[in-house]
């Protein structure tokens, strides 16, 4: 359930993320939504802190289009800082021609038995992301995110786990839902270290992109921040297109409090 805070200069809507919060062993809120609209603001948002500080929130998170200065200022003066730069490629899956010179991999739905090598895949392929960047909060809590992010998308009623393969070699996972307006979406993907800089990359991606053709969506959409520019390159290189990005922000109560 998520709570807001309207005032003459300031509207805020915040809920906590229960997801975050067991791995953390502390409250997590996520704010979804800040619109500044006058000089107020810094007063109002502290009923926003009263809350927080009375749950004992040790993380809240916030994202921002990349305009919103003002509100990512107010933020910066109340203690959040600046973590990552969000991009969401996205392609037209209408005009996709797969070269075929390039030898596609073998997609398939993964089973349990696929699980203990996608796990470790999961706990050795993210550094980039906003858990493992911020150095207030423990390097484990992003591994295991994204490990049991892997676990329950076995068996979840709209996302799909699949394992990317070479023979009976796991190369890859990658987490998808397909929308209802026809859009694939990318949750979260990873090459295993061992496989990376062996020419993987595209064929894992073109061999993804096929599979959402086939299963007859019409866009395919992610998300990946700026600092992944090695992968941001491949999306380029794909042909997807990259809407204005996101700011990500947090605020970690300091360990003295």
């Amino acid at each position: 359930m998520s709570e807001q805070l309207a005032t003459s200069s300031l509207r805020m809507v915040w809920s906590r993320a229960p997801w975050d919060e067991a791995l953390c062993g502390f409250p997590v809120l996520q704010i979804s939504a800040i619109e500044v609209y006058g000089a107020n603001a810094g007063n109002d948002l502290q009923i926003f802190e009263h809350e927080r500080d009375r749950i004992g929130a040790g993380l809240v998170s916030c994202r921002l289009s990349h305009e919103c200065m003002t509100e990512s200022m107010l933020l910066e003066d109340h203690g959040f800082r600046f973590i990552e730069m969000l991009y969401a490629p996205e392609l037209d899956l209408s005009g996709l021609s797969v070269d075929e010179k390039i030898p596609l991999l073998k997609v398939k739905q993964a089973r349990k038995d696929d699980l203990p090598a996608l796990l470790e895949i999961a706990r050795t392929s993210f550094h980039n992301e906003r858990f493992k960047m911020d150095p207030r909060l423990e390097r484990s809590i992003s591994d295991q995110r994204y490990q049991n992010w892997v676990t329950s998308s076995l068996n979840h009623p709209t996302q799909e786990l699949y394992a990317i393969c070479d023979d009976e070699r796991r190369i890859a996972f990658f987490i998808t839902e397909l929308l209802d307006d026809g859009t694939c979406y990318w949750h979260l993907n990873a090459v295993a270290p061992d496989a990376q800089g062996q020419g993987y990359g595209r064929r894992v991606w073109l061999s993804m992109l096929n599979q959402a053709t086939i299963h007859g969506a019409s866009k395919v959409r992610t998300s990946i921040v700026a600092r992944n520019h090695r992968v941001l390159n491949l999306y380029a290189r794909l042909g997807f297109s990259f809407p204005p990005p996101l700011m990500t922000f947090h605020w970690v109560r300091p360990r003295s409090q």
